[in-house]
C-alpha cells in the first residue's frame, strides 16, 4: 500500500493500481528506448510486478509504533517477502520470462539485507532466476536492460502516487527530488538524470521527457478520515470508503 498522510486523512493507493499506472507509462515511452524483443513479456512484468500486494492491500494493518497504517516500505519483512514470493509464483504460472524480471526487481531490495527473512528470500530468488534463465536460455545483459526499464516505470509511477497532486519541489518526497536513479538510459539529450516536477496543480513535466506525447492517467485512491478510523478501526474504515480518481496529466 502507498499511504499519504495529511492532517485529517490518509490517502491509500493500492500497489497493483500503482503497477497499472507504471504499465501505462511503459506503453508511452519513446520507442527508441524499448526493444521489440520480448516486448510483451516485459509489458506483462511491468503491469503485474506488484500483484503480490493484492491480498495485503485488501486489508491494511496499523503500525502501533508510528501510529499510522503500514505502507509498502514499512510493512513487516517476514510478511512482505512471503507475499512477494506468492506474487512471483503467480506471474511464473503465466509467463516465466516475466517472472524472472519480477524476481530480479524484488530481490534487488534484499541484496544487502541484514534481516534473516530478507536474506532467505534473496537467496531463493537468485536460485529461481538462475533456473529460469538456464531453462529459457536468456541473455542476462538483455534482462538487466529490461530490468532498468521496469525500475524506471516503477519509479515514474511512484513519483505520481507518493506525492500529493501539485506538490512543489520542496514538498516532494525525498526519493525523487534529485531525479530518477539510473534514468540516464532514457535521456536522449545527455547523460544526466531525468527529473520530474509539477508544472501546475495537475500536470507533471520533465527536464527531458522520455515519452512520445503527453497523456492522462486516472489514479484510483481511497481518502479515509482519521476520525473514521478511530471510530471503526482501520480495516472497516478503509473497506467502507469508495474509490475516487485523481486525474493527472503526464506532460513533456
Amino acid at each position: 500500500m502507498i499511504v499519504r498522510d495529511s492532517r485529517d486523512t490518509f490517502t491509500f493507493i493500492a500497489q497493483h493500481d500503482h503497477a497499472t499506472i507504471s504499465g501505462e507509462m511503459f506503453m508511452m515511452l519513446k520507442k527508441e528506448f524499448v526493444s521489440t524483443e520480448h516486448y510483451e513479456s516485459l509489458s506483462f512484468a511491468i503491469f503485474q510486478h506488484d500483484r503480490a500486494w493484492q491480498v495485503p492491500d485488501s486489508a491494511p494493518i496499523w503500525d502501533d509504533l508510528r501510529q499510522k497504517p503500514f505502507d509498502f516500505d514499512s510493512y513487516p519483512e517476514e510478511l512482505k517477502v512471503s507475499f512477494y514470493k506468492n506474487g512471483i509464483d503467480q506471474v511464473d504460472r503465466v509467463n516465466s520470462y516475466s517472472a524472472i524480471l519480477c524476481s530480479m526487481h524484488y530481490s534487488s531490495f534484499y541484496e544487502n539485507s541484514l534481516n534473516d527473512a530478507g536474506k532467505s528470500f534473496y537467496e531463493r530468488e537468485i536460485q529461481r532466476q538462475k533456473h529460469l534463465i538456464g531453462k529459457l536460455k536468456i541473455n542476462k545483459d538483455f534482462l538487466d536492460y529490461q530490468q532498468r526499464i521496469l525500475k524506471f516505470c516503477d519509479d515514474l509511477s511512484l513519483y505520481v502516487c507518493m506525492n500529493e497532486v501539485g506538490a512543489t519541489k520542496t514538498e516532494e518526497v525525498e526519493w525523487f527530488k534529485k531525479g530518477f536513479e539510473n534514468s540516464e538510459l532514457f535521456n536522449d539529450k545527455n547523460d544526466t538524470r531525468i527529473i520530474a516536477s509539477y508544472m501546475n496543480k495537475n500536470t507533471v513535466s520533465f527536464n527531458v521527457s522520455p515519452f512520445t506525447k503527453k497523456f492522462e492517467i486516472k489514479l484510483p485512491v481511497k481518502v479515509v478520515s482519521k476520525k473514521r478510523i478511530q471510530q471503526l478501526g482501520l480495516i472497516a474504515a478503509y473497506q467502507e470508503e469508495r474509490i475516487t480518481y485523481q486525474e493527472i496529466i503526464i506532460g513533456l
